[in-house]
């Protein structure tokens, strides 16, 4: 199966507000967690985690998840199967401060999930 990374201009707004050194730091762990990824997706799923819980018509999952780069940076992504192309879209939406996350979180949430009746219920998350 393929991966193909897309980003979007949010994200690359975000990534601009890093340093060189953090930006560094960013785009080795996604490489660490891409590689996960295309071992199996479950290792890429344990990793990840959901800051709010998302409901969709009962047809629909959220894709959405945010991972955890570093204890003050966290990515929002969505991952997607394309069966028919047999490719993982991974997109990346936002990469910000921790404490930015679930705010950030919710944005993405609510604009990709507009036209769905999504309620959010928090969840608590702690990371090591």
């Amino acid at each position: 199966m393929e991966i193909l990374i897309e980003s979007t201009q949010d994200f690359e707004q975000d990534l601009d507000k890093f340093s060189n050194k953090e930006k560094f730091k960013i785009i080795k762990k996604l490489n660490r967690y891409v590689e996960l990824l295309s071992k199996n997706k479950k290792l890429l799923e344990n990793q990840a985690f959901k800051l709010k819980e998302i409901k969709l018509s009962d047809d629909y999952d959220s894709s959405l998840y945010a991972l955890i780069i570093d204890k003050d940076i966290r990515l929002i992504i969505t991952i997607d199967d394309d069966p028919i192309f047999d490719t993982t879209v991974i997109t990346l939406f936002r990469v910000v401060n921790t404490e930015d996350a679930a705010k950030a979180y919710t944005s993405v949430a609510d604009s990709l999930y507009q036209d769905f009746s999504v309620k959010h219920q928090e969840i608590e998350v702690s990371s090591s």
